[in-house]
């Protein structure tokens, strides 16, 4: 039987899990504030409640936010009792080009099947993050459901990843800074005449810049916009991940309604990938026909 996995920036926290019914195991990962140490997704933790208390520590300042990788060990053990049990496996981590944990699963997963002579491990990059790449995990435990084999759905899944589309605004332009999406004087005038940075993700597997726009009103109207254009199947499942902006989340999902875009689910940010874009976040994630502009 072919098992999914996802790392914690998969934004598919044990209480998603519990209400779809889907056997995805999530890879936890660390995230540092001050001194004590946060195992993302090991414990069903109130989600909404530390979110809130989370971006409220990230906005002030007052408290020191870091992550850390998943080395290729932790995914070894991850792995480890689902081989031994014969199972095969599909793990999908987050953007390669935002993180070292697609490399770090793939370490994990080209030593397991050098060992069992054959490839009973596939790493996909997801070339995105949060919802965008539970989507893709959700897509693939739905497939094994319906017979596919690894090699097949290796393949499927690789292709997949670069149809769904992850576009994205910032409360806070600032906390781009430091990943070199927006320099200290873009973000100062962005600030001056407030302007609302609109981003997306590449097919590089990168987060790149798609624009500004005068006011987060006009940023979210632009997000509608975009996935109305872009859209394949109005039908679909469509995601919108918030950190703390769930009024926002709430005005987005609207105007998406008012669109024929109809099933919407809103969630909070996972904390991994929100602890770099900052309180104030709003996310969508759909599937396209790509990911071009």
């Amino acid at each position: 039987m072919i098992k999914v996995y996802t790392d914690a920036a998969s934004n598919l926290f044990p209480s998603i899990l519990k209400e779809k019914g889907l056997d995805i195991k999530v890879v936890s990962m660390n995230l540092h504030v001050d001194d004590k140490d946060i195992k993302c997704y090991d414990d069903d933790i109130d989600v909404p409640a530390i979110s809130k208390e989370f971006y409220e520590d990230l906005e002030s300042g007052k408290k020191k936010i870091s992550t850390s990788l998943i080395n290729p060990d932790t995914f070894m053990k991850a792995f480890e009792k689902d081989i031994e049990a014969g199972n095969e496996i599909i793990c999908f981590t987050m953007a390669s080009g935002i993180s070292g944990t697609y490399q770090a699963a793939s370490i994990a997963a080209d030593e397991i099947n050098e060992e069992k002579g054959k490839k009973v491990i596939h790493v996909v990059n997801s070339a995105t993050a949060s919802l965008g790449e539970g989507l893709q995990a959700i897509r693939a435990y739905n497939l094994i459901k319906e017979g596919i084999s690894l090699e097949e759905l290796a393949k499927d899944c690789d292709e997949f990843a670069f149809k769904v589309r992850s576009e994205f605004t910032v409360g806070d332009v600032s906390y781009l800074i430091h990943t070199g999406r927006v320099t200290k004087t873009l973000a100062r005038i962005a600030k001056l005449l407030n302007l609302k940075v609109m981003l997306y993700g590449a097919n590089n597997s990168k987060i790149e810049f798609a624009g500004k726009v005068h006011g987060r009103k006009l940023a979210i109207q632009t997000l509608v916009k975009t996935c109305v254009k872009h859209i394949v199947d109005k039908n679909q499942t469509v995601y919108i991940a918030h950190c703390d902006a769930l009024d926002d989340a709430n005005k987005l999902k609207d105007l998406l309604n008012a669109e024929g875009i109809n099933n919407v689910e809103i969630y909070y940010y996972d904390l991994i990938t929100g602890s770099h874009t900052g309180k104030g976040t709003l996310a969508l994630f759909y599937i396209g026909e790509n990911r071009d502009l």
